[in-house]
C-alpha cells in the first residue's frame, strides 16, 4: 500500500468540478453493494480539469511499482471514476477486476480512519499472533485515515471497503493494467 499527499492539487475549484460531474453524470451502478453512493463514468482522469491530478496519480503508481518491485512498463489506466458518499454512505468489501493496480485520491474527506484494507487470510488464521504494532504483514484489518488530497495505491486484488461517513465524502478511484 502506498499512501501519499497531493500537496495542494485538490482545490475548491477541482472539488466543484467533481461535484458538477457527479450531478451531471452520476448514478452509474456499482458492481458491489454500497449505500448512498453516486458513481460516475469511467475516464474522469482524461478530463482537462484533472490533468494535474492525473500526473500526480501516475507518479504515485510509478512509486508504488518501484516499492512493490512491479514492472511499470506498458501500464495504462483502465478506468477512473468519481465516488460520492452522502451521510452514512459506504462501500462494502470488494476488489477490482481486470486490473493490476488500483487506488483512489480523496477529493473531500474529514480525517477519519474509514478506509479499511482486509488481509486475504482474514478468515483462515485460527490463532492470532500477539503484535506490538499493526502492519500489513501481521494484521487482518488496517484502518487508514482519509484526508483531502491523500492518494492510496494498492494491488487490485486487495480486499478493501469504506465505513459509513458522518459527512459527504468524495473520492476519485482508478484502475491500472498492462496495455
Amino acid at each position: 500500500m502506498l499512501e501519499r499527499e497531493s500537496d495542494g492539487l485538490v482545490t475548491p475549484e477541482l472539488i466543484g468540478h467533481a461535484k458538477q460531474i457527479l450531478q451531471t453524470h452520476g448514478d452509474n451502478p456499482f458492481y458491489s453493494p454500497c449505500n448512498s453512493t453516486v458513481r460516475t463514468f469511467g475516464n474522469v482522469l482524461d478530463l482537462p480539469e484533472f490533468t494535474q491530478l492525473k500526473t500526480f496519480v501516475i507518479e504515485c503508481v510509478a512509486t508504488y511499482c518501484d516499492f512493490a518491485k512491479i514492472d511499470k512498463n506498458n501500464l495504462m489506466f483502465s478506468g477512473s471514476w468519481l465516488n460520492q458518499y452522502q451521510t452514512n454512505g459506504y462501500q462494502d468489501l470488494h476488489t477490482h477486476e481486470n486490473s493490476v493496480i488500483s487506488g483512489c485520491v480523496y477529493l473531500q474527506a474529514h480525517g477519519v480512519k474509514d478506509f479499511i484494507v482486509q488481509a486475504p487470510w482474514h478468515f483462515y488464521q485460527p490463532i492470532y499472533a500477539k503484535t506490538t504494532e499493526a502492519t500489513p504483514q501481521n494484521c487482518h484489518n488496517l484502518e487508514y485515515e482519509t484526508v483531502t488530497g491523500r492518494c492510496f495505491v494498492f494491488p487490485s486484488h486487495l480486499m478493501h471497503r469504506t465505513l459509513p461517513t458522518a459527512q459527504e465524502r468524495i473520492s476519485l478511484a482508478f484502475n491500472v493494467r498492462y496495455g
